[in-house]
């Protein structure tokens, strides 16, 4: 392990406010589902979005629930994770500013199929589906865009399926490491490369790449041994892309 104390990450502090307007349709008009609008038809999309805040650990929906509400982060971080028949919670991702996450019969859901709790403090904004559906019916672009989205989902699940059952452990890690470093990434000297800029445990990823925390913690060191990478409590950093990119290839 590494000899550094403390933590690169900054743990996230969001203080409750209230998006203005500007805020919102700022917000929205960045995510795949309302892109193509333009500021007045945003204005109108911002208007069925309510704000919410969460402290940490607070649970947003739990598995099961009824599948009726969209939420976007706003600003911390939320962890999506799914409930399996040995009690123990599979973590299928954290989720950062701008991502989408939660559940509706358009998204070909009948109910939440995982847990989304605050990861950290986080500020979401949220709708209904009721609200949703007449978004999709008023706006072509939306209802496109979310059959897209649909599609991708089952894309990204097919191939979640086929990591878990066939790829080694050390291509899953490296898998999993760089799209952590993608979504949530930032440079940082002090760290070396790029921080994933997330509170990360060793049972976080073990989670994520349904292995062992004692054989994640043997792939991590083997890793930072080679100078792929550095970690510490909590904490990974990208130093060799290139090295891992071709690990995560097989």
């Amino acid at each position: 392990m590494s000899t550094r104390r403390r933590s690169p990450v900054t743990p996230v502090r969001v203080e409750p406010h209230r998006c203005t307007a500007p805020e919102k349709r700022r917000l929205l008009g960045t995510t795949p589902f309302f892109a193509a609008l333009d500021a007045r038809q945003l204005d109108e999309v911002a208007e069925v979005f309510v704000q919410r805040n969460f402290t940490a650990g607070e649970t947003i929906h739990r598995a099961g629930d009824p599948a009726e509400r969209l939420s976007i982060v706003v600003a911390g971080q939320v962890k999506i994770s799914r409930p399996s028949v040995d009690g123990q919670d599979v973590l299928l991702g954290l989720l950062g500013p701008y991502e989408h996450f939660g559940s509706l019969l358009e998204l070909g859901d009948a109910a939440c199929r995982d847990d989304a709790v605050a990861h950290s403090d986080c500020c979401v904004l949220s709708t209904d589906a009721e609200s949703f559906h007449a978004l999709l019916e008023r706006f072509p672009p939306v209802a496109l865009a979310t059959l897209a989205l649909v599609a991708a989902r089952l894309r990204e699940a097919q191939a979640t399926i086929e990591q878990l059952s066939t790829y080694p452990v050390p291509r899953r890690v490296a898998a999993t490491l760089l799209a952590l470093a993608e979504r949530l990434g930032a440079d940082d000297d002090d760290a070396g490369g790029v921080l994933i800029g997330v509170a990360l445990s060793r049972q976080d990823l073990a989670d994520m790449t349904g292995a062992t925390v004692e054989t994640v913690s043997r792939v991590l060191s083997d890793f930072r041994r080679r100078g792929w990478i550095g970690s510490g409590r909590q904490w990974v950093s990208v130093r060799d892309r290139e090295s891992l990119e071709a690990i995560a290839r097989g």
